[in-house]
């Protein structure tokens, strides 16, 4: 189940759309253009498919979610000192925030492809119930701590703010109507998967595109460095290491260790940069903390995984 090689795709797709975005597409336009294809279209696409066909009936799969929550849980509120540290200002915290607890899907889902369908459908319903719990994290801190729009603040109260930035949310929307679909025993007619399954497929390539396009310098300020390393050590260790003590605890074994460890030692999600980027948050700051992020992954993925063999 350890390739390190399973994260040079990513990387390598980062690059290229620093490439693209330097010396072919240069129009500004054409890149938010196509980042709003992702966000609005081609993530829920993927989401909702996902969700839809997890196994939801796992056996064992309460206890290592319980775990994989847990571990969540313990990045948050250690990474949540960022707004404590010099050179954070309110929007950089609150959109670098989550790029310390939420994680890389495509990526969780490939390393345990090769521990066959059981492990792929507990990695699925880690990732069906983690998905919405993340995203409604992000999306709070992001709508408390993005500018608003001029005269927002004085139309409408944060909380209302907030419950529109929640609910309007198409990724958690998509999350929730995938779960829900599943409890209910949805299926999709075999001409809709299909379709849903090519756009599925765009949307991680083309994610990575648009990550790569926002990449101004693959290393943040010098005033934000500390921000940066704060965060990718929550995320590359500190996650890992409470998941890897939860399942001690809850006497998560075999197998089920080893998808609970390669859902947490991953780095996070592309769609950090995309939500980032829509709600109006720092995405410059959160590109190059991905890639950062993402190349660091490559180093301790597989020093994490190794221990569980």
């Amino acid at each position: 189940m350890i390739d390190v090689g399973l994260v040079l795709p990513e990387f390598a797709l980062l690059v290229l759309g620093v490439v693209l975005r330097r010396w072919a597409w240069r129009s500004p336009q054409f890149w938010v253009d196509l980042e709003r294809l992702v966000y609005l279209v081609l993530f829920p696409v993927l989401l909702v498919r996902t969700t839809l066909a997890a196994d939801l009936g796992a056996a064992g799969a309460g206890t290592v979610l319980l775990a994989a929550l847990g571990a969540t849980g313990v990045g948050a509120l250690v990474a949540a000192a960022v707004w404590l540290l010099p050179g954070a200002d309110r929007s950089t915290a609150a959109s670098g925030w989550q790029t310390a607890f939420r994680f890389n899907s495509y990526l969780a889902l490939a390393l345990v492809d090769d521990g066959g369908p059981a492990a792929v459908a507990l990695m699925g319903v880690l990732l069906g119930v983690s998905v919405p719990v993340v995203n409604v994290l992000a999306v709070s801190a992001l709508a408390h701590g993005a500018p608003a729009p001029a005269g927002e603040e004085h139309r409408r109260s944060a909380g209302l703010r907030l419950l529109t930035a929640v609910v309007g949310n198409p990724l958690i929307l998509a999350t929730a109507a995938g779960l829900a679909g599943n409890l209910a025993g949805v299926t999709l007619p075999e001409t809709v998967d299909a379709t849903a399954s090519r756009l599925a497929a765009a949307a991680v390539p083309l994610g990575l595109l648009t990550v790569g396009a926002a990449l101004r310098s693959a290393w943040p300020e010098r005033g934000r460095r500390l921000v940066s390393a704060h965060l990718a050590l929550v995320k590359l260790v500190v996650v890992p290491a409470a998941a890897l003590g939860l399942a001690t605890v809850l006497g998560v074994v075999g197998e089920q260790r080893a998808v609970l460890l390669a859902f947490a030692a991953v780095p996070p999600a592309t769609a950090s940069y995309v939500l980032t980027a829509r709600m109006g948050g720092d995405g410059p700051f959160v590109a190059a903390q991905l890639s950062l992020t993402t190349l660091a992954a490559m180093l301790t993925l597989p020093l994490w995984l190794s221990l569980i063999g």
